[in-house]
């Protein structure tokens, strides 16, 4: 045989002998684990089930995992720039600094209009009268931020999703709030109150959560193995997908969800990108999705723009009442109270007016604030237009709840105002100044035995009061004069409406010669014939005349 032909049947027959070795090693069991190629291939597409070789999971089990909540801000760029004004007018949002700006965003009266995203704006005017305004990116930052403090009163697990959203891991808070549905509901009043219209969905993943509420569906998905067949017909630009890959996704013929996830993982991580795959691994809870999560400012502080220049009261009170719904969501994040909130009125002429809000006890609720707001506006003169409302609040204490001994609370049913929002009631409608209270002070001359002072709460009243009080002191009347008065004798007796009678209370004071105010005095209680109770002194030098001082209840 020649040497060419034995050559060439020699490489045949290694070539074969390899490729027989390599089928064998493939379909042999090694020690009752998998094969070792077969380990190492990856599931045909990217929504094949993950391989396990523990006992699956039930669908309770996998219910007690996460649960997340998207808020997806559906004219969130609109409403900040114009808050108030943007149900009522046509508004739309430009974007473009070259001659012909386009239109991307609309609300819902330029839509009626005829108005289209991506419409010139020039195109748009032709339409009707529209108010136009720029996206202030810096400002939705900004928002978003408070926004997030706002939203930790439901969860401490809260992150942004820019641009105009927010994410809840609420499973942790199911329990506290009665259920999904309550929650849901709450969170959807606290987010009218603000002005915000949104689109809420729940998934056991944040990507799908995200997902949902940007398609607008306001859906509720409680286990992962429903994400694929929810998920699947969801167009894909409700992933955070770039114009680029979106591109090429759509020349396969992928337009939705479901068409990516039959795709096989290998070949389009290859033709696509491994990030896109990781997107949708973490879209169907196949791979960790890990949040930044929102850390809650050690301040209070929240500015609105008005959608017009005012001096009316009550729309500022309006403005005001929306900072005050952030505030109360914050302090009940916080779990604190405040005793004094700072306002701040901005003019157009750039000049401000300062005031500040103070209480008698520390308070977290938002109506109270918003009473005391509107009876101080009320009292303000505006010297010109303001376009701007500011709060502040820095003096954050810890809400500590009374405990008076009676575990169920019986009885204790509110019926009226208590006694520390009617003084701030009180200050807020007559001044500060026009509501004080009384102090004892540590003297025996009844002229000097109380000042002056800030009226505290009632359960502080109380305490001072009975420090101040003993049994052994004598009667004194509550009435006092605001100087003594001479009194005359009539025939050598003392006569007020009548002849005056000393009764048996006596008390002599002898003091203040170390401060040049010395006092000798016998003071007596008497009566006259109507029954009045009187309190006179008889001066123990000098002319010794009588003097009334007091009078008796």
């Amino acid at each position: 045989m020649p040497v060419a032909a034995s050559f060439s049947f020699k490489n045949i027959y290694n070539n074969w002998s390899r490729k027989f070795d390599r089928l064998i090693e493939e379909n042999k069991m090694l020690d009752g684990q998998l094969k070792p190629i077969q380990s190492q291939r990856e599931p045909h597409s990217i929504g094949a089930p993950i391989p396990t070789t523990t006992t699956p999971c039930t669908r309770s089990e996998v219910e007690c995992e996460q649960l997340w909540l998207q808020i997806h801000l559906l004219q969130f760029s609109l409403e900040i720039l114009i808050p108030g004004n943007c149900n009522q007018r046509a508004c739309v949002l430009v974007e473009g600094q070259d001659t012909r700006p386009k239109i991307v965003l609309a609300n819902n009266h330029a839509v009626s209009l005829g108005v289209r995203v991506g419409m010139p704006l020039g195109a748009a005017r032709i339409l009707g009268d529209l108010v136009v305004v720029s996206r202030d990116e810096h400002a939705e930052r900004q928002v978003l931020e408070r926004l997030c403090a706002w939203a930790c009163q439901f969860t401490p697990i809260v992150s942004a999703t820019s641009p105009d959203g927010l994410l809840l891991e609420i499973k942790g808070s199911l329990k506290l709030f009665g259920g999904v549905n309550v929650l849901c509901n709450r969170v959807r009043r606290g987010l009218r109150d603000l002005g915000y219209r949104a689109s809420i969905a729940i998934a056991p993943t944040p990507t799908a959560a995200i997902a949902l509420a940007r398609a607008g569906r306001q859906q509720m998905i409680l286990s992962k193995e429903e994400l694929p067949s929810a998920l699947g017909c969801l167009p894909l630009d409700v992933l955070p997908l770039e114009p680029k890959q979106l591109t090429v996704l759509n020349s396969i013929g992928a337009r939705s969800i479901g068409d990516c996830l039959r795709l096989p993982r290998g070949g389009f991580a290859r033709r696509i990108s491994p990030k896109v795959v990781d997107i949708f691994s973490r879209l169907i809870g196949r791979s960790p999705d890990p949040r930044v999560r929102f850390e809650l400012p050690k301040v209070f502080q929240s500015d609105l723009e008005l959608p017009w220049e005012t001096t009316n009261a009550q729309s500022l009170s309006v403005a005001g009442e929306r900072l005050l719904h952030e505030l109360s969501g914050y302090l009940r994040a916080c779990a604190s109270e405040t005793r004094r909130l700072r306002w701040s009125l901005n003019y157009t002429d750039g000049h401000a007016v300062h005031f500040q809000t103070d209480l008698t006890q520390p308070s977290s609720n938002q109506a109270h604030f918003a009473l005391l707001l509107r009876e101080q506006l009320s009292h303000i003169q505006f010297t010109g237009k303001i376009n701007q409302i500011a709060l502040c609040v820095n003096e954050i204490c810890p809400r500590i709840d009374d405990y008076d001994g009676d575990l169920f609370k019986r009885g204790r049913e509110r019926t009226s105002e208590d006694w520390p929002s009617f003084l701030d009631r009180l200050r807020a409608r007559l001044g500060k100044q026009a509501v004080k209270g009384l102090e004892c002070v540590s003297d025996h001359r009844p002229e000097y035995a109380w000042r002056w002072s800030n009226v505290h709460s009632q359960s502080n009243m109380a305490v001072r009061t009975s420090d101040n009080f003993t049994s052994d002191v004598a009667e004194r009347p509550l009435w006092l004069m605001r100087r003594p008065i001479r009194l005359r004798t009539r025939q050598g007796k003392l006569n007020i409406n009548g002849r005056l009678r000393l009764l048996e209370e006596r008390e002599r004071i002898e003091t203040g010669w170390w401060d040049g105010k010395p006092v000798e005095r016998d003071y007596f209680v008497a009566a006259n014939p109507s029954g009045a109770r009187l309190w006179i002194y008889r001066e123990l030098s000098g002319d010794k005349n009588w003097y009334l001082h007091g009078i008796f209840e």
